[in-house]
């Protein structure tokens, strides 16, 4: 293990440092307020189309859930169509026709309620965006929520959202009724319905609307309420396409980057799904008696090749050149350790690319990555620029960075590392067979010994028990899984790579949790299934072994795809808050899914019926999710649990975060006033001597 203490000026390493990065309470006060006075900008001009002085009855319908400015139109014809929506359904009642104005301090009302909207709609839909950044997008957008949603994908890097039409329509829909339960909407339900409506009939909508003028019959108020009661609710009809259309045609053709600290979010989601695609090739046999190892320890994502093969080929040449010495064979790849190691391998990336060009810094060190879909060398090629530093001295630069236990020799080794011959290997994205990972060693690590050397047997059994309970846990839902589906095909349980013990909680003072999401991969057996078939990905919900109350409840078992980079994904409450990237199901009802969201948004507790905001603060908000997941999203050199089952070269340096990670349910303690919406958000340092570093 050689970390160098004192590296040369024209390295560039980067790391995690946590900092006050949202800036200053007043400043957010002020973005606020401009906030408001351009939405309040946008009242003034539905107003006056409105008339309201002319029309009796519809300064009620305004005030009794009319008036928001929620919608996915240019603000000003939301609050238009809303209010005719309303003003065309109501039955007027008594004294209704009387009101011929809206009061001042109910409309500052309104804009405050449709603010909040508005900045609920973004964080919900894009995970780990603080309210403060939305409110900002929000400005640029002039309090236009498409516009504004069109500027926060761009900035986030997620150059493919709305790709999987049917995962985008979910997020969307449940993303705006959690707006419309901010904002206090009299009927959430009913304006969700109408605006799903309105994308089946998008172009007629935009056309009834500009009929409606300060001395436009009236006649044309009841055409919109009439078009949308005769319309379908549309079904996966792809709601993106129409809405980006109108949006597009409003965005400014040009927009600097905010750099949200969600940005690097993008880049980590991707990278997990590299991870889980390279787990699902290496063979199974392999996997579990070796390969688990050398995968948590030195299986980092960049190289010479795409990433998925950079995994790969860092995981056996570290196999081969660092062999073994204990016999371990586990079926579950540690959470929070691979977790760990997909940190690493981002700060690995981001410290290769700046140190071959020392003119990016790290958000454009991202989005080179992200608009390269996570290559490294793609991106190195785009950049089209002069290098400062050659590939040895970048992936050197790239091990320190990501904490590999020897930098120096894998730099070495995916500078000299046969590419085509390799490439050659690792085509197609079957499963490898265990001839062609000798193949892969001996290619890699030519010096290796051929002859291997008897391993000890693993002195600490005992710290196997949780695997080996999680293990029967899943294997009994394959079966469960595999009888519902007539018997064929059966699957064998490839390994277990995610979980989420703390679903459904905290509860009491004991702090419960009552159930438990987990990722496994499982190969099919059958007839129709050759040898090498690649492991499929599942999704589980179970309940917790100390759940009495629930004892019995069978669990929730499903396939599910690794998400497409740069694209959006299914949110889990629960699993966001704990920084731990489960991939969930589309359109599938699970615990922290959509209810959770709602009551979150509502200011209620998803967890406690008896929760009294009166009396207590929330324990989920979006600032908490943020502030709490960052024990593992940032997380590069902190010890985690499943250290102690490896021969780790990392464990006797010091820990920088002096906790252990993995006991993330300490944090079930800590003081809620500590998690301000003006603190604990990190960001990046770059530091250029290692001594400073480490």
């Amino acid at each position: 293990m050689a970390l160098v203490p004192d590296c040369p000026p024209d390295l560039r390493i980067y790391k995690p440092i946590f900092d006050c990065g949202l800036g200053l309470r007043r400043q957010q006060s002020e973005h606020r307020s401009r906030l408001l006075r351009k939405i309040r900008d946008s009242y003034c001009k539905a107003l006056e189309r409105l008339n309201l002085r002319a029309r009796p009855g519809m300064a009620a319908r305004f005030l009794d859930g009319g008036g928001f400015c929620l919608g996915f139109l240019d603000p000003v014809s939301n609050i238009v169509a809303n209010t005719l929506i309303s003003y065309g359904r109501a039955v007027s009642a008594a004294g209704e026709c009387d009101l011929v104005y809206v009061p001042e301090e109910k409309l500052r009302d309104l804009e405050r309620r449709s603010m909040d909207g508005m900045v609920t709609f973004l964080t919900r839909f894009f995970p780990y965006l603080p309210d403060c950044h939305a409110v900002r997008f929000l400005l640029l957008a002039d309090a236009d929520l498409m516009v504004a949603f069109r500027i926060v994908a761009l900035d986030l890097g997620m150059s493919r959202i709305g790709s999987d039409k049917r995962a985008f329509d979910d997020a969307l829909g449940m993303a705006f009724k959690c707006a419309a339960m901010a904002a206090k909407h009299p009927n959430p339900d009913r304006l969700s319905f109408d605006w799903l409506a309105i994308s089946s009939r998008l172009h007629d909508t935009v056309r009834l609307l500009d009929e409606v003028r300060r001395r436009s019959p009236s006649s044309s108020l009841d055409k919109l309420p009439k078009l949308l009661d005769g319309s379908l609710l549309p079904v996966h009809s792809g709601l993106w396409a129409p809405f980006v259309a109108v949006a597009d045609s409003r965005c400014p053709r040009s927009m600097p980057y905010l750099h949200s600290s969600a940005l690097k979010g993008t880049l980590q989601d991707a990278i997990h799904g590299f991870y889980l695609k390279a787990i699902a090739q290496l063979p199974a046999g392999e996997l579990r008696s070796r390969f688990h190892r050398s995968l948590l320890i030195a299986g980092h994502c960049y190289g010479p090749l795409d990433p998925v093969s950079n995994i790969i080929i860092n995981t056996i040449w570290y196999d081969a050149a660092f062999p073994p010495t204990v016999k371990l064979e586990v079926d579950v790849i540690g959470t929070m350790i691979l977790h760990r190691m997909e940190t690493r391998s981002v700060f690995g990336l981001l410290s290769f690319l700046s140190t071959r060009y020392h003119h990016i810094d790290f958000n454009q060190a991202i989005r080179c990555l992200l608009q390269a879909d996570g290559d490294l060398l793609l991106a190195d090629h785009r950049l089209d620029a002069e290098a400062a530093a050659d590939l040895e001295k970048a992936f050197f630069a790239a091990a320190t960075a990501a904490y590999h236990p020897n930098p120096d020799a894998q730099a070495k080794a995916l500078h000299s590392c046969p590419s085509q011959q390799i490439s050659m290997l690792l085509q197609g994205s079957g499963q490898l067979s265990s001839e062609d990972v000798q193949c892969l060693a001996r290619l890699l690590c030519p010096e290796a010994a051929c002859s291997e050397q008897p391993l000890r047997p693993f002195p600490h059994p005992w710290h196997l028990y949780s695997h080996t309970r999680m293990s029967k846990k899943i294997d009994a839902a394959l079966s469960a899984y595999a009888a519902m589906q007539s018997g064929e095909p059966t699957y064998e349980l490839h390994t277990i790579c995610g979980v989420n013990k703390y679903v459904s909680g905290p509860v009491g003072t004991v702090a419960k949790c009552y159930r438990t999401h987990v990722n496994f991969q499982a190969t099919p057996r059958g007839t129709q299934f050759p040898t090498g078939t690649t492991p499929l990905l599942f999704f589980a919900e179970f309940c917790n072994d100390d759940d009495k109350d629930r004892a019995g409840t069978q669990p929730f078992v499903c396939r599910v795809s690794v998400p497409l980079p740069c694209t959006e994904r299914v949110r889990c409450l629960y699993c966001d808050h704990m920084g731990i990237r489960i991939v969930h199901p589309v359109g599938e009802d699970f615990h922290g899914r959509k209810l959770d969201f709602e009551k979150m948004v509502c200011g209620e507790d998803p967890c406690d019926d008896d929760f009294d905001p009166a009396v207590e603060q929330p324990y989920y908000t979006n600032m908490q999710i943020i502030n709490h997941s960052r024990g593992t999203t940032e997380m590069v050199r902190g010890r985690v649990e499943e250290d102690c089952l490896y021969n780790d070269p990392l464990e006797h340096r010091s820990d920088e975060y002096d906790c252990d990670l993995t006991l993330i349910r300490d944090v079930y303690d800590s003081d809620l006033d500590s998690m301000a919406d003006e603190c604990h958000v990190s960001y990046p340092m770059v530091i250029t001597s290692c001594c400073s570093m480490y």
